[in-house]
């Protein structure tokens, strides 16, 4: 009996390895140097890393700035009220519970109104929601769409999920984030998840719409062209460009996007990102900042996660990384879960994406960058906060880590790319 279970675990391991060689999991990623590049308050630096990152180029003025649960869920609420044609929402992570209610009633009461609602579900992230709570939707005239379904033709692309976290009103309004429609983020004891939401309009919005509309094609909706969606906007604002989460086999646009900010740092690179698994060539480039004199900290989750085999991880590529002077923080009272690059005195890049191979080469993710200072300072605020409720990783003490977190650690490498 022990020999068969073994057996079968053995052919499972043996599949699971041979699609990923033959989907070129294991190809090695090109390396290359950023020898030039400007400050990010040339104009050269927006319109150079806007084409190496094949993003669209935008303006955005910044409408809000919602920190933790008790702000963006009841700013997204507000948001969904004000709909009068059109409500978009795409998101990865959906459960059960009070946010998940709070949302159906809003949505469902503009749907009612004679409001076109689209929502663009993953469906893995969704898996644990109730057949009912879908069909209580669609009776109130809500369109859904399920993103990537299992397909046993196709078993390896269900690893590929929609990470995005985006809310649209009108064609007007675009609300961009990292939160679920989740309990989760809560916290427990009344401790809220570290996270943001950021409010657009302007220009951006419509490119944003056609983004969703993307995604909507991918999952059998109906494309709705119209000027209720896709609105004009006068040109203003700040600059700003939006970045995609496709990929090339030799790189990806979003790892580019990372890589050339960092290396235009000049005084300040302020990193947060749960899941921090970077490659070796992403750690380079925040060794280089460092050597270059730039003052660089990364926001990382601490003991208190959802992914403890994530957090093991990537304690294990903390050596590097500290021995060149990287200060990294693990956030103390909750889960850390904001998503935020922050370079100099106004270059914000946010959105979905985490430090790791699966936001860069796997995910469909969604980042939106602007040229603001104003914005800075509200996310330099953010960031200093964040730092005070959480532990400075040192040197010694990240040596002294016990031999089953190494051991936990070292294993799930292993699995990075699945992460």
């Amino acid at each position: 009996m022990i020999n068969a279970i073994g057996m079968v675990v053995l052919v499972l391991l043996l599949g699971i390895f041979t699609g990923l060689y033959v989907r070129g999991s294991f190809r090695p990623k090109p390396e290359f140097d950023i020898a030039i590049v400007p400050n990010t308050n040339d104009i050269t630096f927006f319109l150079a890393v806007a084409g190496l990152t094949t993003s669209l180029t935008t303006q955005a003025e910044v409408t809000g700035f919602f920190v933790e649960a008790p702000e963006i869920y009841p700013a997204r609420i507000a948001a969904i009220r004000r709909a009068q044609r059109t409500l978009h929402f795409e998101t990865f992570f959906m459960t059960p519970g009070k946010r998940a209610d709070e949302f159906a009633s809003a949505i469902c009461d503009r749907a009612q109104a004679g409001v076109k609602v689209r929502l663009i579900i993953d469906n893995h992230g969704a898996h644990t929601m109730p057949k009912e709570y879908w069909r209580s939707l669609r009776s109130a005239g809500v369109e859904l769409g399920f993103f990537r379904d299992f397909d046993w033709r196709a078993p390896f692309d269900y690893n590929a999920r929609t990470h995005r976290k985006l809310l649209l009103i009108d064609g007007e309004e675009a609300l961009l984030g990292g939160a679920g429609v989740s309990d989760s983020w809560d916290g427990e004891r009344n401790v809220p998840w570290c996270d943001f939401e950021v409010g657009y309009r302007g220009p951006i919005v419509t490119l944003l719409e056609g983004v969703f509309m993307e995604n909507w094609a991918s999952v059998g909706g109906a494309l709705d062209l119209g000027s209720d969606v896709f609105r004009t906007h006068p040109p203003e604002g700040r600059a700003a460009f939006v970045t995609k989460g496709t990929f090339s086999l030799e790189n990806s646009p979003l790892r580019l996007l990372f890589h050339t900010s960092m290396a235009a740092a000049r005084q300040r690179l302020w990193l947060a990102s749960p899941y921090l698994v970077p490659d070796p060539s992403t750690q380079e480039v925040l060794i280089q900042a460092c050597q270059r004199g730039v003052d660089v900290r990364i926001l990382t989750m601490g003991k208190r996660n959802d992914k403890s085999y994530v957090y093991y991880s990537a304690r294990e590529l903390y050596g590097r990384l500290l021995k060149a002077g990287v200060k990294i923080f693990e956030y103390q009272p909750s889960m850390m879960h904001a998503k935020l690059l922050l370079v100099d005195d106004r270059w914000v890049s946010h959105g979905s994406t985490n430090v790791d191979e699966r936001s860069f080469f796997i995910n469909d993710e969604l980042n939106v960058s602007v040229s603001d200072p104003d914005l800075a300072m509200q996310m330099e605020k953010f960031l200093i906060t964040s730092f005070e409720n959480s532990v400075l990783v040192t040197i010694d003490r990240w040596r002294k880590r016990s031999i089953v977190q190494r051991i936990r650690g070292r294993i799930g490498l292993l699995f990075r790319r699945l992460f």
